[in-house]
């Protein structure tokens, strides 16, 4: 990410390198027209990539995204701060997209209600793409994932049906498809999780128990099994799968009702080796309540209930504290990420 000094900018360049890959896009996109310096700076995908790991990594605003519970066609964006909620502003979202499905480095897929029409919209940027799932109704979807490979550019959509999944290229423009895994009954598929470009589903309480499934397209785009933690027992027991701060992590039931303990995957997409974070203790509900939405504010973890209550729970000291949440829905909830990415740009 170099750019020459432009002498109507009367600002150091290691100013400028520290400086603008931390402001909003919308700043961006504005300063891109300062100078033609500027502009290929900005454009420049080393500094695109660089300004969305400040923007995963710090969320300094604590800012969060959800659907609108009043108004159809809309998100909310909601502000955390001390311990509270408050609506910043709403955000219209592209024309007849009303179902939120999933989100990947700022860009969130979104379908109509019969889940035919599908759209990729940046709410940073507002961009939009828009496609159809192009096959009968008897593949009937099941679930869906959305990731961006940086290797070659392109963000990809993962639709998991019953008898195939079909993939969605947005660099080519068109769907593939592929067998589903082999000797894996896919009873409930979970919202896919997609972290360094992989993508994770729980396929739960299948005929020989719950299995952590994972889609890379280094791997011949094809679904494959993710071992679990070894010597931990997890039969019978619900698992759910979160991204925190750019990590795999998987949830579950700990010793006891109260306990939820949680595991980080180390990185690379085959790598199956697990260690424990941590052990949230003294849940204040049964631990099978627990919704695995979690994310760091400060030195404490924000927490949602599958009953959409929240709570910060602070590791250290082991202790809640209740947050007002009265004005979200509890549906769709999820960190906002500044991005500059999008799918028809050249990445």
């Amino acid at each position: 990410m170099v750019v020459e000094q432009d002498e109507s900018v009367h600002l150091p360049l290691e100013m400028i390198e520290i400086i603008v890959p931390k402001l909003p896009v919308k700043s961006l996109l504005r300063f891109k027209s300062v100078s033609k310096s500027w502009n290929t700076m900005i454009s420049d995908p080393a500094f695109v990539k660089h300004h969305l790991r400040i923007s995963k990594h710090s969320n300094p605003h604590n800012l969060f995204m959800q659907k609108h519970p009043n108004s159809k066609g809309f998100f909310s964006l909601v502000k955390f701060e001390g311990r509270k909620f408050r609506t910043v502003k709403l955000l219209e979202c592209p024309y007849a997209c009303v179902k939120f499905l999933a989100f990947c480095d700022g860009v969130l897929l979104l379908s109509d209600i019969s889940y035919k029409k599908l759209t990729l919209w940046n709410p940073s940027t507002r961009q939009t793409a828009n496609f159809e799932f192009p096959y009968a109704h008897c593949c009937y979807p099941m679930s869906y994932g959305l990731f961006h490979d940086r290797t070659v550019g392109d963000f990809k959509v993962v639709v998991i049906c019953r008898d195939h999944c079909a993939i969605y290229s947005c660099k080519d423009k068109a769907w593939t498809r592929k067998r589903r895994i082999q000797d894996i009954g896919l009873v409930q598929i979970g919202s896919g999780v997609c972290v360094d470009g992989v993508v994770y589903w729980v396929n739960r309480w299948s005929s020989d128990g719950t299995h952590i499934l994972y889609f890379d397209t280094k791997d011949d785009d094809e679904l494959k099994v993710l071992r679990k933690p070894e010597n931990v027992n997890l039969t019978g027991k619900m698992i759910d799968l979160i991204c925190l701060r750019d990590n795999l992590c998987m949830c579950c039931i700990g010793r006891g009702v109260t306990n939820v303990q949680i595991w980080i995957k180390e990185k690379g997409s085959g790598n199956s080796t697990w260690k424990e974070l941590m052990t949230i203790e003294n849940v204040q509900t049964r631990a099978s309540c627990f919704e695995p939405l979690l994310h760091f504010v400060g030195n404490k973890i924000l927490i949602v209930w599958k009953d959409s209550k929240l709570v910060v729970y602070n590791p250290s000291e082991k202790t809640f504290e209740e947050v007002d949440d009265s004005v979200l829905s509890g549906r769709g909830f999820f960190p906002y990420t500044e991005s500059l990415f999008f799918p028809n740009q050249n990445n």
